[in-house]
């Protein structure tokens, strides 16, 4: 489906903010960027300023971190399988690579709109955490509320976290563990077998 020209004035305005940050973007350069004439004034036709640009990209990356989370597998997980929970751990950090330019932006410009940075950490992050703990409760025999699944989960997001940013920035995961080993490690940290069934019968 074609971008519509808002669309394409709003990517352009995010391969450049991310390169050159919030000051050293400017209207004309997302204009030409944007396959405009620079300096005709079509930016304006469908954004009241760079700031206006910057609050809506914040907008739309929000939303489709939002949209991309609603897609993780869902459901119980048999047995407290680590194998079922590391698919789990590895759609979260399919899931940071996705929302990387959301991350970017609030990384170079988390200073200058902190009101936008407040509404995406209460989203994403305390929300987040919220929500990802009702179903660790739900979806892994053994945790409960005594077990302060709330608390496993900050450890978690931490790790995916922590593990995102150093092939990020460093090219490459932490001891050059790929996901899947990473995800399998860390699920079988977190797993918590069930009880074995009792045995029925009499004792002979």
């Amino acid at each position: 489906m074609p971008s519509t020209t808002r669309e394409r004035v709003l990517d352009a305005a995010l391969e450049l903010i991310q390169q050159r940050g919030f000051g050293g973007t400017t209207v004309t350069g997302i204009e030409e960027r944007a396959g405009l004439s620079p300096g005709s004034g079509s930016f304006y036709r469908h954004f009241r300023s760079k700031e206006h640009v910057f609050t809506e990209l914040f907008e739309r990356e929000l939303d489709r971190a939002q949209r991309h989370r609603r897609t993780f597998e869902r459901g119980p997980v048999p047995g407290g399988s680590s194998d079922a929970l590391a698919r789990r751990l590895l759609e979260q950090l399919e899931y940071l690579a996705a929302i990387r330019p959301l991350i970017t932006l609030l990384a170079r410009e988390h200073g200058r709109f902190p009101e936008l940075t407040g509404k995406i950490r209460d989203a994403l992050l305390d929300q987040g955490i919220a929500e990802e703990t009702e179903h660790l409760r739900r979806d892994l025999p053994g945790i409960s509320a005594d077990e302060d699944p709330q608390a496993l989960l900050a450890v978690m997001v931490a790790a995916l976290t922590g593990y995102h940013l150093s092939r990020e920035f460093f090219g490459r995961p932490p001891g050059n563990i790929d996901p899947s080993r990473f995800a399998a490690a860390l699920a079988r940290l977190l797993a918590t077998p069930e009880p074995p069934a009792e045995q029925g019968g009499n004792d002979r």
